[in-house]
């Protein structure tokens, strides 16, 4: 199934373009003031896009099998990601106030912004469309187990919420229009329902910038930060190593005698591999807790991702 030549090139194939961010961020052609628009035009516009073309991309005679466990899985990961998490702090003995930002970054992770973008360089298409029914699963234990993990770490000053306000937060949360656009996805899949043909053109058209711009945030993120200090912290790589690499290697070798369809289960350990979301720090200030430590590890294990999923490819195809 894994081409490791096509993998290895399209990794250095987004490097190549993170690193064209990198450039445009120190020239200040992108700065960190525009990030949140851009941020916002890939997560609200083009990522939809994205999930919307990609399922005319799927063939409906061979992908139910895939579809099936991809719900399955899609239902399961948010758990062997908080295991995983659970496990790396346990081992790397993170102080207790420390504990819960190590857990929600672990468990925040970038599946939509480069995680589409290494699942179609490596998979194609139809893999786009199977990534997004591990996020839809994915936004509704984050947004409400997750974010209870993340405030059992203290207030930070601020009020506690009650119930009504928790519950409230967490349903707007979830509602958001990736998740709205693969639930519209999935059932035009299964009804088989079509969609207008200038709708996918136009949708193909335009979620064919979602992987460049999220790299080239990527990049940005990467020049804003002092990397000197950030790449000494030994404990943020120890968790890495662990949470994104190991795990995902123990997952896939106790599941492939399981399961059937390898497109699902590669879909399923390459979206484990991907690094801390790029919102892991602004969710974690949001709610009181210190937003530093999460937005360092997303750029340690954003770095380590591009040696991470080469390997994980690489030992997929050994087992």
């Amino acid at each position: 199934m894994v081409d490791i030549i096509g993998v290895l090139g399209s990794m250095f194939s987004l490097i190549i373009v993170t690193i064209l961010g990198y450039i445009a961020a120190k020239a200040d052609y992108i700065t960190a003031e525009i990030r949140p628009k851009i941020s916002n035009l890939i997560f609200n516009i083009t990522l939809p896009c994205t999930i919307l073309a990609s399922v005319g991309e799927v063939d409906a005679s061979t992908g139910a099998d895939a579809i099936m466990w991809s719900l399955i899985l899609g239902v399961a990961m948010f758990f062997v990601m908080l295991l995983g998490s659970v496990i790396a702090v346990a081992i790397l003995r993170v102080p207790v106030n420390q504990r819960s930002l190590y857990l929600f970054q672990g468990i925040l992770t970038n599946t939509g912004f480069i995680g589409f973008a290494v699942l179609e360089s490596i998979f194609g298409g139809p893999s786009v469309f199977l990534g997004s029914i591990f996020i839809a699963f994915g936004n509704v234990f984050l947004y409400s187990i997750g974010i209870a993990i993340l405030t059992s770490g203290g207030t930070g000053g601020k009020r506690k919420r009650t119930v009504g306000e928790a519950l409230r937060d967490a349903f707007k949360n979830m509602l958001n229009v990736p998740l709205v656009v693969s639930l519209i996805a999935m059932v035009a899949f299964f009804a088989n329902i079509p969609i207008p043909s200038p709708i996918m053109q136009a949708a193909d058209m335009a979620g064919s910038i979602t992987a460049p711009l999220a790299m080239m945030l990527v990049g940005l993120s990467i020049a804003d930060a002092n990397l000197r200090e950030v790449l000494s912290e030994w404990r943020l790589w120890g968790f890495t190593a662990i949470r994104f690499l190991a795990v995902p290697l123990a997952t896939y070798v106790l599941l492939a005698p399981v399961v059937p369809s390898e497109l699902a289960l590669g879909v399923f350990i390459v979206m484990l591999a991907m690094p801390t979301g790029s919102m892991a720090g602004p969710i974690a200030a949001t709610y009181g807790q210190d937003g530093n430590l999460p937005a360092r590890g997303t750029i340690v294990s954003t770095i380590a991702s591009f040696a991470i999923v080469p390997v994980i490819m690489v030992a997929m195809t050994m087992f």
